[in-house]
Order: C-alpha cells, then sequence, then structure tokens
C-alpha cells in the first residue's frame, strides 16, 4: 500500500503523523484524532472553540471508545504497510516489534486518559477536547513539543490542570522510554 493510496484504515483515514518515522504520533495527536474521528465537528467544542450542542458524556465516551476499538483492530495492517515502506524497518524484526510495542503502549495511555477524564466532571471531560483544540490552534505544525506559556497560557481552572496532567506523558512513562530507546536505536547509540 503506497503512502498516497488511501485507505480504509483507521490510521490513514484519520490522518495521524504516522508515517515520519522514527518520529511517532504523540498521545495528545492520538486523543485529538480520536474525538475528531467520532466527532468531526466537536464532542463538547468544535476546532474554533465554540462550543457544540450539549450530548450525554456516557455517549460520547461511548462513541470514543469504539474508536478505539477501530484503531486497534486497524493496527496490524496500518503497521505491516509501515513496516513494508520504511527501509529502516523493512529488515529489522526486533525494531518492528519495538514499532508495535510502542503502538500498543499509545492506544493504553490514550484510552487511559480519556477514561480517566471523562469518569470525572463533565467540565473536565470538555476541558480535554478543548486543550487538544487550544494546542492544535497555536502550533498547528507539532504535536511533540509543549507549547511555552507566553503563546499558551492554561486557564486557571481545576478541569484544565487536570486534562493537562493527563494528556502529556511524565518522562517516565512507558511511551516516554519507548520513544528514547527506539531514538537511540536509531541513532545507533543502542543496538538491538
Amino acid at each position: 500500500m503506497s503512502r498516497h493510496t488511501p485507505s480504509k484504515n483507521w490510521w490513514h483515514r484519520n490522518r495521524l503523523e504516522c508515517w515520519k518515522y522514527p518520529e511517532f504520533p504523540t498521545q495528545k495527536e492520538l486523543i485529538y484524532r480520536v474525538f475528531r474521528a467520532a466527532y468531526p465537528h466537536g464532542a463538547f467544542v468544535d476546532d474554533d472553540l465554540k462550543l457544540v450542542e450539549l450530548r450525554d458524556k456516557d455517549t460520547i465516551w461511548n462513541n470514543l471508545d469504539s474508536q478505539f476499538d477501530k484503531a486497534h483492530r486497524d493496527l496490524d495492517e496500518f503497521l505491516g504497510a509501515l513496516f513494508a515502506e520504511e527501509p529502516r524497518l523493512r529488515s529489522s524484526q526486533k525494531k518492528q516489534a519495538m514499532v508495535r510495542e510502542y503502538y500498543l503502549t499509545l492506544l493504553g495511555a490514550a484510552k487511559y486518559a480519556l477514561f480517566v477524564s471523562q469518569n470525572g466532571h463533565y467540565y473536565e471531560f470538555r476541558c480535554m477536547e478543548e486543550l487538544l483544540v487550544r494546542h492544535r490552534q497555536v502550533s498547528k505544525s507539532s504535536w511533540m513539543k509543549d507549547l511555552p506559556e507566553s503563546r499558551f497560557k492554561l486557564p486557571p481552572i481545576e478541569g484544565f490542570r487536570v486534562a493537562k496532567q493527563y494528556l502529556e506523558p511524565s518522562e517516565q512513562s512507558e511511551i516516554k522510554i519507548l520513544q528514547s530507546r527506539q531514538r537511540m536505536v536509531e541513532e545507533g547509540k543502542l543496538v538491538i
């Protein structure tokens, strides 16, 4: 499957920045894409930060959960295409295993972060999507970096603080460790 061929695969349909190996999609990007896959015009707010119709929190969670299931179901097909097209991955089973582990970990961590936010109050759940939209407005080109406070002021509301805490994995998280290990392998600093 060519990078330019339209696909029915969840990962391609939702335009995650997956083809930039060894860069990986981030938890923030995946959660944003899950929101937009389930609600193209926003579950709580649209991409202009305008409130959308009021929806039941459980209905929103069920639709988001369904998108995670679709992403998980389509992961092997997506990874097969990535492994076939990326020369650095094509011949290394160990690198392929590391990449697969990253994506599986990413799916689990992103789903958990959303689960925690929806398990609280309606407003905290809404804050998760709103923070992602704000991030996207300030930095359309990169999900990788944290935005400086001078460009991205976090509203002084508890729901935003909680959402931000779960959007960005800590440096000791499995996601960050896997990203670092993969980068070291590609830079030749770690042999597997």
